[in-house]
């Protein structure tokens, strides 16, 4: 009997077909771990989730586990608790970053850029990545410091104007 092979499934095509995300984007995966890792490994338990103190780990589409900074408190702290929960060779804690995520700060869509006076991204960032720029005529404008961001997320689901996405730092393709 010829050995099965495992093909790996595009989860933006599947998204986009069952009315999820765009097929421009695709989900976050929890730190120390990628898409890779997770189709190969992961049982999909749900241990990592109710690891996470954040509550910022869900189950997405085939209830693989995703980062989602717009639940529980919105940011990643790299606790760990997630990789000490799972029993399944999902995570490499080896790794010395848990991810390569940063921000962008999207300008039509950000109310700083529109007039009107708001730093919550940077009120939200514990790394002082974000910082509000002072300007003549108008509120000050937030500018990223991609050495300090750390891709936690904190900025992302307080922003109002939804103008705040994460992109990973070698691939311009927005995730989330």
């Amino acid at each position: 009997m010829p050995a099965m092979v495992a093909k790996k499934i595009d989860q933006s095509k599947r998204a986009a077909l069952f009315g999820g995300v765009s097929a421009h984007t695709r989900p976050i995966r929890p730190p120390w771990t990628d898409e890779e890792r997770l189709a190969d490994a992961c049982t999909r338990c749900g241990d990592c989730m109710s690891a996470c103190p954040e509550r910022v780990l869900v189950a997405g589409q085939g209830g693989f586990p995703e980062f989602n900074p717009g639940q529980g408190t919105g940011a990643c702290t790299f606790c760990r608790a997630c990789v000490e929960a799972c029993d399944a060779p999902v995570f490499d804690p080896a790794r010395i970053t848990p991810w390569s995520l940063i921000v962008h700060i999207e300008n039509i869509s950000c109310l700083a850029h529109a007039g009107i006076h708001c730093s919550s991204c940077s009120d939200a960032c514990d790394e002082d990545a974000v910082q509000m720029r002072p300007r003549i005529g108008g509120p000050p404008l937030p500018t990223l410091s991609e050495a300090k961001c750390t891709g936690c997320g904190a900025c992302v689901g307080i922003c109002p104007g939804q103008a705040v996405t994460l992109f990973e730092s070698n691939n311009p393709e927005v995730l989330g």
